[in-house]
């Protein structure tokens, strides 16, 4: 895994964004290929995220691919997060 340079110029913006995605529904995709659908509650320093109200989907290629789980609030470490996903009229106008 690669990382990129940060989008933000700034730690102001980089907070500006996470404030915006606060409350917001997001889609956590993780190294195992399962994925978090619920509220972003908030992230820290090593970049975990914290999610409330979240419903764990399991890979598509598990054995129990119909099996999902509805978790009330989930730690996702960091260092699994592949991809998060939100609806693009969060961020339109603000940050693209």
């Amino acid at each position: 895994m690669t990382l990129s340079e940060p989008s933000f110029k700034t730690k102001d913006e980089a907070k500006d964004f996470l404030n915006c995605l606060c409350d917001q529904e997001l889609t956590v995709h993780v190294s195992d290929g399962r994925r978090y659908i619920g509220t972003f509650w908030c992230t820290d320093n090593a970049g975990n995220i914290v999610m409330g109200s979240c419903t764990e989907y399991p890979a598509p290629d598990s054995a129990s691919d119909n099996l999902l789980r509805d978790l009330t609030t989930v730690v996702i470490p960091g260092q699994h997060i592949i991809k998060i996903e939100c609806d693009s009229r969060l961020l339109a106008n603000r940050f693209i």
